[in-house]
């Protein structure tokens, strides 16, 4: 049986002291993973206005292409894009030369485009050696993990469920994700988590202050 783990172990926090891990405000922020998926995405934001939430999308470079118009309205809302490699390969078993060359090219799509650079990236799977995030770190951009994984993309409404009711703190950095995958039990995914949030009288963050 597969052993989940919703939340990373301390010892991860030591051996990557220069990655983000926990929101740095005491507040909640809500990120996603592997978009944008328009008729995923754009639903997203709908639900996040509703709550007046700002979030992280860590997109992958190949999604930026194709889809300019919800790139242009995640950024139009005010929330943040970060890098979420290319094609979501492992970047364990890249070089840093080609991981600088995929946020390179995920920079001049948004920098030409919609003026916009990227400054957070996420690791696909979370997978990254200490000394690619240290390399991030001297060209500007911070890696930013999680404490709070709610296995969305499993399309199981009782995973999230747990995860939030058994993990969720006042300084998480909790991932869901934009795409097919979770696309059925997304929606119902932010509500519960949003109700959580208020149940137990956290705040929710804007990113440029949770990831300092």
């Amino acid at each position: 049986m597969r052993k989940y783990f919703y939340t990373p172990p301390n010892v991860l926090k030591k051996i990557y002291p220069n990655s983000i891990w926990d929101s740095s405000d005491n507040k909640i922020l809500i990120t996603f993973d592997d978009g944008p998926t328009p008729q995923v995405t754009s639903e997203v934001l709908k639900q996040l206005d509703q709550y007046n939430i700002k979030s992280v999308f860590f997109c992958q470079g190949e999604n930026l292409e194709g889809n300019s118009k919800i790139i242009n309205d995640i950024l139009e809302r005010g929330h943040t894009v970060g890098a979420h490699g290319w094609h979501h390969n492992k970047i364990t078993r890249m070089t840093n030369a080609k991981i600088l060359d995929d946020i390179s090219k995920m920079n001049e799509i948004l920098s030409s485009q919609y003026n916009y650079e990227i400054k957070y990236f996420r690791a696909p799977y979370g997978r990254i050696y200490p000394y690619q995030a240290s390399m991030l770190g001297k060209i500007g951009i911070k890696n930013v993990m999680w404490s709070l994984v709610t296995y969305d993309y499993e399309s199981d409404f009782n995973k999230v469920k747990y995860a939030v009711d058994n993990y969720l703190n006042s300084n998480s950095i909790v991932v869901l994700h934009d795409s097919f995958s979770s696309h059925k039990i997304l929606s119902k995914s932010i509500d519960y988590l949003y109700e959580s949030i208020q149940k137990n009288k956290f705040e929710i963050g804007i990113p440029e202050e949770c990831l300092k």
